[in-house]
C-alpha cells in the first residue's frame, strides 16, 4: 500500500511541476508581450490548480498510512489557490498574468522542496 501511494504521489508531483512550469513560462511570456487573457489561459490555470489539489489530496493519505505528512504540500496548494482566486478579481490582462506568474512561480519553489 505504501509503495503504491509513494508512486502515485511522486507521479502527481511531476505532473503538477510540469504544469506549474508551463504556466509560469506561458504567463511570463504573455505578460512581457502584453497579450490578452483568453479562456485557454483560464483553462490551463484551472487544470494546474486541479493537479496541485490531487497532489495535496494524495499527501493527505499519508496520514492514514503512517507516513509523514509534508506541510509544504499544503502551502503549495494554498499559494496556487490564492493566486487563482486573486487573478479572478481583476479585469486587466496584465494584472492577471502577473498574479498568476508570481504565485505559480512561488509554488514551484515549494513543490520542489517536497
Amino acid at each position: 500500500m505504501t509503495d503504491t501511494l509513494l508512486i502515485i504521489d511522486s507521479l502527481l508531483k511531476y505532473i503538477s511541476l510540469i504544469f506549474l512550469i508551463y504556466c509560469s513560462i506561458n504567463f511570463c511570456y504573455k505578460l512581457i508581450l502584453k497579450k490578452q487573457y483568453s479562456i485557454n489561459d483560464f483553462r490551463i490555470s484551472l487544470i494546474t490548480l486541479i493537479f496541485v489539489f490531487f497532489k495535496f489530496s494524495a499527501s493527505l493519505l499519508w496520514i492514514f498510512s503512517d507516513l509523514i505528512f509534508e506541510e509544504k504540500n499544503l502551502v503549495t496548494f494554498i499559494i496556487v489557490l490564492l493566486g487563482f482566486y486573486l487573478h479572478n478579481k481583476v479585469v486587466e490582462s496584465r494584472k492577471k498574468f502577473f498574479r498568476l506568474f508570481v504565485f505559480y512561480s512561488i509554488s514551484i519553489y515549494f513543490l520542489m522542496m517536497t
